[in-house]
């Protein structure tokens, strides 16, 4: 059977939100008979691979196939969706994540009809909190270069996007294994490439957010995950230099590694011991930086990061601990003057109850 676009989800400990994942897709207005959805599982210890089976009885279009191995990460699951995939087009979701009804249908229609290398929407968070990434874009885009606009090297979430695979594989992209920040090396690769990016000024994507113990991968920030940024990272560059694309790395790696310092900084699941660890490992990539504007905009990073591309480690060590120990009071001061407005709103709420019940009071006595 031909259709339209191969969705491809990678798996892992799914069967609370998977569901709900699949019932979005088979809402498609696109028609789900046009998607030929793939499901590769990386050995989940639930009953994960048991639900994906059953679907694959149930649907001729719902697929899965072996991994051959666990990785920990959804590079190898998203390659093999890939080469497996029947249809010209490829996109992907993640496992707890939802498409809008008309998520495939927008994006199939503006990348078809532009005949471009990507075709991009906005995207949205459910859960624990809301908002609307790239408020900077009101109206639909079209690009023939990255050139004309280096503010789209900031887009990141593969899943809101859609490609041709005949684009994916006449420039070999594919997702690294084994590490994180696998997405941002298959979108940089993407955008080098692409002859025309097209982006949508319309949601087709919901995120969902999550902390805490069952937060998605990309808001852990333990040793493991922050590590694997680091290996994710070091592929990015060697994407950039396998396109002669090595111009482009202050603007992306300014971004990216601020971020990623941050949250090693303020960290408080590592040891020290373990941040002077990732930070001798990161400082490669940081020595590659010749300009850090804009990003950070925080002074404190800022300052850090000159410290560790000059060598002076000790120094960045110690700035760090003060960074984490001012962020936390500020953290706290804010918990703080919180709950006072919160009593502060309680007083009110029991003043105006009072004067109401004296107004009362006086009304009937006189």
């Amino acid at each position: 059977m031909s259709y339209k676009v191969t969705v491809i989800i990678p798996s892992y400990n799914s069967v609370e939100f998977l569901d709900s994942t699949i019932d979005s897709i088979k809402a498609q207005t696109i028609g789900f008979e046009n998607i030929e959805l793939i499901i590769i599982d990386d050995y989940s210890t639930d009953s994960t691979q048991e639900l994906i089976n059953k679907y694959c009885d149930e649907y001729e279009n719902i697929k899965t196939f072996e991994s051959g191995k666990k990785t920990g990460t959804p590079g190898r699951a998203r390659n093999i969706g890939i080469a497996n995939s029947e249809s010209d087009y490829i996109m992907f979701i993640d496992h707890d994540d939802n498409y809008l009804p008309d998520t495939v249908e927008k994006l199939y229609n503006a990348i078809t009809a532009n005949s471009s290398d990507v075709a991009i929407g906005k995207f949205q968070t459910f859960g624990e909190n809301y908002f609307v990434t790239e408020d900077w874009i009101t109206e639909d885009v079209i690009l023939n270069s990255i050139d004309e606009n280096l503010l789209f090297f900031s887009i990141n979430g593969i899943w809101r996007m859609i490609f041709p695979k005949e684009f994916l594989l006449q420039h070999d992209i594919t997702f690294p294994e084994g590490v994180f920040a696998e997405d941002l090396t298959f979108m940089i690769d993407t955008f080098v490439n692409a002859k025309k990016i097209v982006f949508i000024n319309d949601v087709v994507y919901n995120f969902r957010l999550r902390t805490g113990d069952n937060s998605s991968t990309s808001l852990s920030k333990g040793m493991h995950y922050l590590n694997g940024l680091i290996d994710g990272y070091l592929y990015t560059v060697d994407v950039l230099e396998k396109n002669n694309a090595c111009k482009y790395y202050d603007t992306i790696f300014n971004q990216h590694l601020s971020v990623w310092l941050s949250d090693v900084a303020l960290s408080e699941t590592i040891s020290l011991e373990d941040k002077k660890v990732l930070v001798e490992k990161s400082i490669p990539l940081f020595k590659k930086l010749k300009n850090i504007e804009p990003f950070p905009e925080n002074n404190a990073i800022k300052s850090i990061i000159n410290q560790i591309v000059q060598g002076n480690l000790d120094e960045a060590f110690m700035q760090m601990g003060d960074y984490q120990l001012f962020t936390n009071r500020i953290h706290n001061l804010e918990v703080e003057l919180n709950q006072k407005t919160a009593q502060v709103a309680r007083l009110q709420t029991t003043k105006g109850w009072f004067k109401y019940k004296i107004n009362n009071i006086k009304e009937r006595l006189f």
